[in-house]
């Protein structure tokens, strides 16, 4: 069964088929796609992951924090916007953001806001902490582990939006830079979406390139070409700043 609640105008049944009285047998509805896409989706939430957490959920640019994050970085929150006007066919043809900068600065809200929009527009979405996702991969090859290596690959292969926190964060070593490469490369390969986040510490000039010393430069160039030039969010940090 693919979806009970899908309320099919063509009146087929659970598994997206109509009967033919004539020649007495089966075909797929018009639907049958789409219903299959959802089930996928669904799968692959109930094995791999999340969304977003509570803090990220129900974003808006008319309260906080994005209408602050707009007020302080209004050519990146202006990108972000006009990407997610367009949501549905940005990441259906393969084109995604790179939000580059100072810790606390607002990256990781607005990419959660394009995911937020993204699964409003109906795509599936998985978002992960970048060394969560690779946690994930070494505890997937234990015996009987829960989601298998497997899963996990599928999903971040297949999902129509991937959305990567701290990518610049796990300490580089064969294994990491070999995971990341899988992961970027099969996404590259399926002209798959990806939105992603990486640290600048506070002071030190900016330096897009910098991102291939701890993603290797295999991964690095396909990044580049997947998501265009990096938006900027430079300055101190929000959250200490809320904190005084």
């Amino acid at each position: 069964m693919l979806d009970p609640d899908f309320d099919c105008p063509h009146g087929c049944d659970a598994n997206g088929f109509l009967f033919d009285e004539v020649t007495r047998s089966a075909y797929p509805c018009s639907c049958r796609e789409e219903r299959l896409r959802r089930r996928m989706h669904a799968d692959m939430e109930d094995n791999v992951g999340r969304y977003a957490p509570s803090r990220f959920q129900n974003l808006s640019f008319d309260a906080l924090p994005l209408s602050g994050i707009a007020e302080n970085h209004g050519a990146a929150a202006g990108t972000v916007r006009r990407f997610t006007s367009g949501i549905e066919a940005n990441v259906r043809a393969g084109r995604g953001l790179w939000l580059l900068g100072n810790k606390g600065t607002g990256k990781t809200t607005l990419a959660y806001y394009v995911a937020q929009q993204a699964r409003v527009a109906g795509l599936s979405v998985l978002t992960r902490n970048t060394t969560d996702l690779l946690n994930e991969l070494r505890e997937s090859y234990k015996p009987d582990a829960q989601p298998t290596t497997r899963e996990i690959i599928n999903a971040v292969t297949h999902v129509d939006l991937l959305h990567l926190e701290d990518v610049s964060v796990p300490r580089p070593n064969d294994w990491v830079l070999e995971q990341l490469y899988t992961i970027v490369n099969r996404r590259y390969e399926y002209n798959k979406a990806i939105v992603f986040t990486s640290d600048t510490p506070f002071g030190e000039k900016i330096n897009p390139e910098s991102l291939s010393d701890h993603v290797g430069g295999r991964t690095f160039s396909r990044l580049v070409q997947m998501v265009g030039e990096p938006l900027l969010l430079t300055g101190t940090d929000y959250r200490m700043q809320v904190g005084a």
